[in-house]
């Protein structure tokens, strides 16, 4: 029987200031030292100085400094990167771990990220592809690919598109003009100048008579008819008619719509009616529950219910990505944090209620442990750096504790599974940030023979989790 411990963090943050009730974000860091930054990912962010680029961490830290002409976001917890002479603008590079050195030395034209295990590599002009030894798998053959994503990879040959797998055998041969991969058992190809969809035998299923398509997402795809878009099922039928003349795909159950040239922008439901009315400069994607948007000529930021949480005060703003959004206002270039109303959760008792009825918060696949009773002493600790985290603990669906500050003395909690309930679980619930965002913590876990420690760590969009199975 699994048992279950949630640790879940709201991250509404810290301010060296008293914070006002209606406050909506807070300046994590600037980055007016760089002279470009790019948005999260995998816990850095790429910063350039004049030629050279590097990493900072959430905290704004330089973590590896600038130093590489060429760089990418982390994947599989390593990065390319490398150099380019620029008199002759031949670039080489290669891969780094998380302390900037490299484990894949710089020798190809061209890296990308690693997924699955494998990168796509352009090497004397053609690609292939490489595994984390940066041994080729798959010798350069291609005019173009792109990487994998569930065992297959779409790649060019002979100015054909076609798809192949891990062995490099081709399972859909390269007769198409282009095509997207993949998505939901089916394929957007072009062929012909037009779009179609196959599934994974070739076949083609839905016919190639759109101006444009995307892949399917939640069983739909947009589609482009006679400039207009809407979006089609599986069975090539219209589930919203193309009476859009910009539409995006389905993100947290609305989509970016705009019916005429001259119209505002606003989000569509499934059923292709206006949920968040159209009255927006422009609007872009839900990302973190929260979407930017434009508004006499400045940005800011709705929720899903469409209502503004963050005043259009920016002149440049981007997606929230990991808890922080990279901003503009002014002179003042850098990322902020979005603080919730204190209310935005329910903090009510919930007797015996599952984890996703707690947090609206996404949780990750977490960590998977055995206990031998169902006796647990669980003692908490603020991990490594003390930083005024303040967390509260609900068992089971019921506040335990409330608004503790964790330190370097432990805290002590004890709980008792209920052998009655399919999933038992604590719920650690922060209450702010601390100064050194993301939130992480220490978690000593006794169940009177052997001591087991785990490390969670969490942003306002995501819970960590523990799974319990109690053995005898």
């Amino acid at each position: 029987m699994i048992r279950t411990i949630l640790f879940c963090f709201s991250l509404i943050g810290i301010l060296s200031v008293v914070q006002a009730q209606d406050q909506q974000y807070e300046w994590a860091f600037q980055t007016n030292q760089f002279d470009k930054a790019n948005d999260f990912s995998d816990g850095y962010a790429i910063v350039k100085k004049k030629y050279k680029r590097g990493f900072i961490n959430r905290s704004g830290e330089i973590v590896i400094k600038p130093q590489f002409n060429i760089i990418d976001a982390f994947s599989e917890d390593i990065a390319s990167a490398g150099f380019v002479n620029y008199q002759t603008s031949e670039s080489k590079s290669g891969y780094i771990n998380r302390l900037g050195a490299f484990v894949v030395e710089p020798q190809f034209q061209v890296t990308s990220p690693f997924q699955e295990g494998l990168a796509c590599v352009k090497k004397d002009d053609l690609w292939g592809f490489i595994n984390r030894s940066g041994n080729f798998v798959i010798k350069p053959q291609f005019e173009e690919a792109n990487v994998f994503s569930k065992g297959k990879a779409a790649v060019n040959k002979n100015n054909k598109w076609g798809i192949i797998n891990t062995k490099g055998q081709f399972i859909i041969p390269a007769e198409y003009d282009y095509l997207l991969g993949f998505s939901e058992g089916l394929c957007a190809v072009f062929t012909g100048g037009k779009w179609g969809f196959i599934n994974p035998a070739g076949e083609m299923v839905i016919p190639a008579k759109y101006e444009s398509a995307s892949s399917f997402n939640s069983g739909r795809a947009r589609v482009e008819v006679d400039k207009k878009f809407g979006m089609i099922n599986k069975e090539g039928v219209f589930v919203i008619e193309p009476t859009f003349t910009m539409l995006h795909n389905f993100s947290h159950g609305f989509a970016v719509a705009k019916k005429n040239t001259e119209d505002k922008w606003g989000y569509i439901d499934i059923h292709g009616n206006f949920a968040i009315p159209p009255s927006f400069d422009l609007t872009y994607d839900f990302s973190e529950n929260l979407a930017r948007v434009r508004k006499n000529g400045k940005w800011g930021y709705i929720n899903l219910e469409g209502k503004i949480v963050i005043d259009p005060v920016f002149d440049v703003a981007y997606d929230f990505r990991e808890g922080l959004a990279r901003v503009k206002q002014g002179e003042r270039r850098g990322f902020i944090r979005y603080l919730p109303p204190l209310d935005e959760e329910i903090v009510i008792d919930q007797p015996k209620a599952k984890p996703e009825e707690v947090t609206v918060r996404k949780i990750k696949k977490g960590h998977f442990i055995k206990v031998k009773s169902p006796n647990i002493k669980l003692r908490i600790f603020d991990h490594k750096k003390i930083d005024g985290d303040i967390v509260s603990m609900n068992f089971n669906g019921k506040w335990a504790v409330r608004k503790q500050l964790l330190g370097k003395e432990a805290h002590e909690v004890e709980i008792t599974i209920d052998q009655l309930l399919e999933d038992n679980y604590i719920l650690f619930y922060a209450e702010n940030l601390g100064r050194n965002p993301p939130n992480t913590a220490t978690i000593f876990i006794e169940d009177g023979t052997e001591r087991q420690t785990i490390v969670l760590e969490a942003d306002l969009n995501q819970c960590d989790i523990i799974h319990f199975e109690l053995v005898e």
